[in-house]
């Protein structure tokens, strides 16, 4: 699926059940920036996981995986010019990216 650029808007996204969404994308960025992620759905169970990826210039990144919680904070580095983080929950949620 496709990506969010995320600069300075709140942004809401639908991650499908088992199935990955990337809902942070950045190329090229070298400001340091954090960005607080809210995840909700109907009954109010929130499972699943996120995989985090940051690279350092040209040099690949090795993904970090941590469980899905109801508010996460990603922060991408000064040296992560590719930055990406992707989740996949175990029924459907809306994520909101602040």
């Amino acid at each position: 699926m496709g990506g969010i650029k995320m600069f300075g808007r709140q942004r809401t996204v639908t991650c499908q059940r088992g199935e990955w969404t990337t809902v942070i994308r950045t190329w090229f960025a070298q400001i340091p920036v954090a960005w607080t992620v809210h995840v909700a759905n109907a009954d109010g169970e929130i499972a699943g996981e996120v995989e985090e990826t940051k690279s350092a210039w040209i040099f690949p990144g090795t993904p970090s995986n941590v469980p899905l919680t109801p508010e996460m904070v990603f922060k991408r580095g000064y040296w992560n010019t590719f930055y990406l983080v992707r989740i996949r929950p175990v029924d459907t949620v809306t994520v909101t990216i602040k």
